[in-house]
């Protein structure tokens, strides 16, 4: 039995590492070209304030509108804790128009609570996909997932890689290995 656990584990951290290591190679981002719509996920809000992640998103979103004039930003995220003031989109807006972003080239998405959410709520603002040149916006850890999940709400999208704080990628990235196998087994 004891052996029997040590291969379980084993064979859970080969898991956890060829997940990183794919993850590692899809986190670069590559998009190219202007695009009609950037999409950009939320992340965690504490009460009226960006945590750093979804801050990190949204300062690389800002700098991608910057060089992009003519892209609209969809900002997505719900209130999804009970101690969030302002919805992740709120927030993600807020610093947008504070790095230089007009707010006329913003548009919230504040229902969602899931990044499955976050997709089938932007394509009702997008309207029909087809035709549209779309790019979404996540942390590094978490691009790999999100191109899934968009591709499977019908949208199809290249990627915007924005860093996420170097105190905690070992966090998110078992994180996300864990929220990426529910999600092949599960769908959401």
């Amino acid at each position: 039995m004891e052996y029997f656990l040590y291969a379980v584990f084993a064979l859970l951290l080969l898991a956890v590492a060829a997940f990183i290591t794919a993850e590692i190679k899809s986190c670069r981002g590559n998009a190219e070209g202007e695009k009609d719509f950037l999409l950009i996920l939320g992340c965690r809000v504490r009460g009226d304030e960006a945590e750093e992640t979804l801050r990190m998103r949204a300062v690389k979103a800002a700098e991608y509108m910057r060089e992009h004039p003519h892209t609209v930003a969809i900002a997505c995220g719900g209130i999804v804790h009970e101690d969030q003031n302002i919805s992740e989109a709120q927030a993600i807006e807020e610093i947008l128009i504070s790095e230089g972003t007009e707010k006329e080239r913003i548009i919230r998405e504040d229902k969602s609570t899931t990044t499955v959410e976050n997709f089938k709520n932007a394509k009702k603002i997008i309207g029909d996909p087809e035709g549209q040149r779309i790019a979404l916006l996540s942390s590094d850890f978490h691009l790999m997932r999100a191109k899934l999940i968009a591709k499977k709400a019908g949208l199809d999208c290249q990627t915007v890689s924005a860093p996420s704080p170097k105190k905690e990628k070992a966090k998110n990235y078992v994180r996300e290995f864990f929220a990426f196998v529910i999600f092949i087994i599960g769908g959401k």
